[in-house]
C-alpha cells in the first residue's frame, strides 16, 4: 500500500489578505461617497419642498392682495424661513419690486458643505446655481439680487 500525503491549508496567504482588504476598502470608499451625494441630494429636495411650500403661500398672498408684497417696500414674512441646512428669503429688496414678480431662494448654512443654492419664481421654475455669494448671515431680511450673485444655473429637477 502506498501512503497519501494530505496537507491541510491553515489560512490564507498574504497576498490574498492585502486583496481582500483593498477590495473592501474600496467597496467602502465607494459607499461611503454614494451616501454622502444621497444625503446632500436629500437636503436639496427638502430645501425645494420648503421653497414650493413658501411659493404656493406667495400665490395665496397674491391672490388675496393683487401684489406678492406686503408693503411697497416689504415682502411677506414667509411661513418657513429655514430648513434643517438651509435658510430661505426672498431675493432682491421689496422697494422698487415689480408688484407681479418674485424669487425665493435657499441657501446653505454651511456652504462649505453645500455651496449651491436653490431659487423659485413666481413661474414656479427652479434653478439650482453651482455658487453663490449669499449667505444665511447677512443682515437682512432678503438676499441680494445683484448681477453676478449666483453663478452657473441652470433648471432643477428633482
Amino acid at each position: 500500500m502506498q501512503a497519501c500525503s494530505i496537507t491541510a491549508s491553515r489560512g490564507f496567504t498574504l497576498v490574498q489578505l492585502i486583496i481582500t482588504i483593498a477590495i473592501a476598502g474600496i467597496l467602502a470608499s465607494l459607499s461611503t461617497w454614494a451616501y454622502s451625494r444621497h444625503a446632500r441630494d436629500a437636503r436639496l429636495a427638502e430645501a425645494h419642498a420648503a421653497l414650493l411650500q413658501n411659493a404656493q403661500y406667495m400665490e395665496r398672498f397674491y391672490h388675496q392682495r393683487k401684489s406678492f408684497k406686503a408693503t411697497s417696500t416689504t415682502w411677506p414674512a414667509l411661513p418657513i424661513t429655514e430648513t434643517e441646512h438651509f435658510c430661505i428669503r426672498p431675493q432682491g429688496n421689496a422697494r422698487g419690486a415689480n408688484d407681479e414678480r418674485y424669487t425665493l431662494k435657499a441657501v446653505a448654512k454651511n456652504p462649505a458643505n453645500e455651496p449651491r443654492i436653490l431659487k423659485i419664481g413666481e413661474d414656479l421654475n427652479s434653478q439650482i446655481c453651482e455658487s453663490s455669494r449669499s449667505s444665511c448671515a447677512d443682515n437682512s431680511d432678503f438676499f441680494s439680487a445683484a448681477n453676478g450673485t449666483d453663478r452657473i444655473c441652470k433648471i432643477y429637477r428633482q
